[in-house]
């Protein structure tokens, strides 16, 4: 009979769901990453490449009419584990899934968009401005009434085929986009 092992206490598990159960029960906020030892620190150029990648990707999010505005997604289908863990690892709300091999990171309000500032190391990652109409599309953390979440999921996929296992590892992110009229100081 086949078991199922958490990855962080030992505890078996007759079905996969009953591991997941246990996980999201017993280890919400999870920040231990059992294979930690084995992600390299990525070199300076490797997170300046995905860095820009990622603001390359919001930016061509960004619109100036009411049509730009809402919930937005992206993803980078090949986003190395270790360049996600490297950028987020140290940040309160990082968490990971050994069972289902996910992390999630989530930055809220203009507490968030301060910090994610300094990550990136750019301050205008976050808009884009249409000079010609006087018009900025930005995402949207904090307004009069609410505050909004910029969420970071990495996920692993694995097709296995022929004997041989393929894996994926894929970075998507989450924000509310919003549009505005601006003026020049």
């Amino acid at each position: 009979m086949e078991s199922f092992c958490c990855k962080l206490c030992f505890k078996n598990f007759t079905t996969y769901q009953k591991l997941l159960t246990h996980e999201r029960n017993k280890h919400k906020h999870n920040k231990v990453i059992p294979h930690f030892y084995s992600l390299v620190q990525p070199s300076p150029e490797q997170m300046s490449y995905y860095i820009d990648s990622f603001i390359v990707l919001v930016k061509k999010k960004l619109g100036f009419s009411r049509h730009a505005v809402g919930k937005k997604h992206l993803t980078i289908e090949t986003f190395p584990e270790h360049v996600f863990v490297y950028l987020f690892k140290d940040e309160e709300t990082f968490k990971y899934s050994p069972s289902r091999h996910k992390y999630q990171c989530y930055f809220e309000g203009f507490s968030g968009t301060t910090r994610l500032k300094q990550i990136f190391q750019y301050d205008y990652w976050d808009f884009r401005k249409n000079p010609i109409t006087n018009t900025k599309g930005y995402v949207l953390l904090e307004d009069y009434e609410n505050k909004y979440q910029v969420k970071f999921t990495w996920s692993q996929t694995i097709l296995s085929e022929n004997n041989r296992e393929f894996t994926l590892g894929r970075m998507s992110c989450n924000f509310v986009a919003d549009s505005g009229e601006f003026q020049e100081k």
